[in-house]
């Protein structure tokens, strides 16, 4: 399927393009008995995107049970009332961008474990381009779903104090990491999902950028 990258067997990064050379991705978990989200993207992304990939996979939309937001911005949570509307599934965010999320059910914090699918992953709160910025850890796997949390040379969208932000990855660079998620085509690495030495080049770049920047 087009604009599907396939990761695992139950872990998927569906890219929707919103304009011409850029995307806004979620993350699938599909679990064998449920299905959970980081993200939702626009309205749009779950009708145009995430119900035609759930049937090719032989699932269904009324699967999904748990829906983790990243951060508080419009095109991570937009589709969050449509899988409310439709199904049954729970919506989890950091409790400091929780006010600007509808009908939140579970307020994060650093270091809660969430469940995905069939999968557990550990919050990791890194504030800087919001409040309440969060990635998803596995250890194990050494995977980090990251979000807007790398703004690469989009300065503009840290908003909090830039020594606030940078902190925020030096702690990422700690952890050990050879796959990375994210939900833009940022430069200096313009892809969606990273792999070996490039999540440590996409921080390290992260840095330097927000150093440099006045």
């Amino acid at each position: 399927m087009e604009n599907v990258e396939r990761i695992a067997d139950d872990l998927y990064f569906l890219k929707y393009i919103h304009r011409e050379g850029n995307f806004v991705g979620i993350t699938v978990v599909l679990g064998r008995h449920a299905i959970g989200l980081v993200d939702t993207g626009f309205e749009r992304t779950i009708m145009d995107s995430l119900v035609p990939f759930l049937q090719e996979m032989g699932r269904s939309l009324d699967e999904v049970t748990f829906i983790v937001n990243t951060h508080r911005d419009g095109d991570h949570i937009q589709g969050n009332h449509v899988l409310q509307e439709k199904t049954k599934a729970k919506i989890a965010v950091h409790e400091l961008d929780a006010d600007a999320v509808e009908n939140v059910d579970v307020k994060l914090h650093d270091g809660d474990l969430v469940e995905l699918g069939d999968r557990t992953f550990k919050v990791i709160h890194v504030p800087g381009h919001t409040p309440g910025n969060i990635c998803l850890y596995q250890a194990k796997e050494k995977l980090l779903i990251v979000g807007d949390t790398l703004c690469g040379d989009r300065i503009n969208l840290i908003r909090m104090d830039k020594d606030i932000y940078i902190n925020s990855i030096k702690r990422l660079l700690d952890l050990d990491v050879n796959l990375v998620i994210q939900s833009h085509p940022r430069k200096p690495i313009e892809k969606g999902v990273l792999v070996d030495d490039e999540p440590r080049q996409m921080m390290l770049a992260s840095i330097s950028l927000a150093e440099k920047a006045e």
